[in-house]
């Protein structure tokens, strides 16, 4: 998956970056399944050379664009910054994008580790084949373990082990092994996870946005093996989990210790896991859909490098986004990318 590597190195000049604001205006509703999946998961780090260097130690990480942007082409309601350029790299994985943000290039950022039971955006899972085991391959690259033990954790006998470490931004990921994975790639993602304080509201607002629910729960579940993975003594949790065509929305929400209750209108300048991006056919029509559903908006619609985007957040101030395709090329769209059905996963994922 080094193919761009080279092209993506190079760093793009402001002015070949096209950015303008979109006027709102009326259109027909879209259906539900104009969403495609999840396009990126988006993620504010220090240091884009040393994120790229550290991950792909561990796991093939292709560098497929990179770019500077002047800070103003983003909403201020996402972007406090407004004066300077920022600089963002695409990364392509077998099932989902990431886009790594570096808010201020060449100046290092504190390390910022959210905590295992939230509220917000936690952690990735990377997941491989045991006998190539990404948590080994984490752990050699210097992922620093939450987990407990020398070894990922067996939590129910079924074939999977799991882990959790920090990056050196203090960013959390998880690593799953599997013993009959489904997928022969070297290593995938498979979701993201959301710890809300309140997860029916959660499950409610996502319910919104995609149009159907979740096809997985489980209720308030106490597990030791849960203890040893996350690193906390009497865990007792609930989750749900929603399937898109390429990637799972996971939310977990600690019972014991109990996850905070909060709202925070975060922006992109946090170190960590700063937003999910949904790839649509309609933006307008999504817009005009989800907008009499109470959805909250941040700022306006705008056009950046080929995409026309819109922010919105969650009812605890996470941002997600919904972004079309105008002229970036289908290379950069998501349509090629299936994980599996996770409605028939056998297995239940942490």
């Amino acid at each position: 998956m080094k193919r761009a590597t080279a092209m993506a190195m190079a760093a793009f000049a402001l002015a070949s970056c096209s950015t303008t604001q979109t006027a709102q205006f009326e259109a027909a509703p879209a259906d539900p399944d104009a969403i495609l999946g999840v396009h990126h998961v988006g993620i504010t780090v220090s240091d884009i050379d040393e994120t790229i260097a550290f991950y792909s130690a561990a796991v093939d990480f292709e560098v497929v664009e990179r770019r500077m942007i002047d800070a103003s082409a983003f909403p201020a309601e996402i972007l406090t910054k407004r004066d300077g350029a920022i600089e963002v790299a695409l990364i392509e994985t077998p099932t989902v994008f990431l886009v790594l943000t570096d808010i201020e290039p060449g100046v290092a950022a504190e390390p910022d580790r959210r905590s295992v039971i939230g509220p917000g955006y936690t952690h990735i899972c990377w997941q491989t084949q045991s006998d190539n085991s990404g948590y080994k391959r984490f752990r050699e690259a210097g992922l620093d373990m939450l987990s407990r033990g020398d070894d990922a954790v067996d939590l129910g006998g079924y074939g999977v082990t799991y882990a959790y470490g920090f990056d050196p931004d203090g960013i959390m990921i998880e690593m799953e092994q599997l013993e009959r994975p489904r997928r022969q790639d070297d290593a995938w993602l498979t979701h993201i996870a959301n710890v809300p304080g309140d997860k029916a509201v959660m499950v409610d607002f996502y319910t919104k946005v995609l149009g159907y629910g979740p096809h997985r729960e489980i209720g308030e579940t106490r597990m030791e093996t849960i203890d040893e993975v996350v690193d906390i003594d009497g865990t007792v949790v609930t989750a749900s989990w929603f399937a898109t065509w390429n990637f799972e929305l996971e939310f977990w929400n600690y019972k014991s210790p109990e996850t905070p209750l909060s709202r925070t209108d975060w922006t992109l300048e946090r170190i960590g896991y700063n937003s999910l991006s949904f790839e649509v056919t309609d933006l307008a029509g999504t817009i005009a859909r989800l907008r009499p559903q109470g959805i909250e908006f941040a700022g306006p619609t705008f056009t950046l490098g080929g995409w026309q985007m819109q922010y919105a957040r969650d009812p605890e101030g996470n941002l997600l986004a919904f972004q079309q395709n105008i002229s970036a090329g289908a290379d950069r769209s998501i349509h090629d990318k299936r994980w599996h059905d996770p409605a028939s996963y056998p297995l239940p994922p942490l």
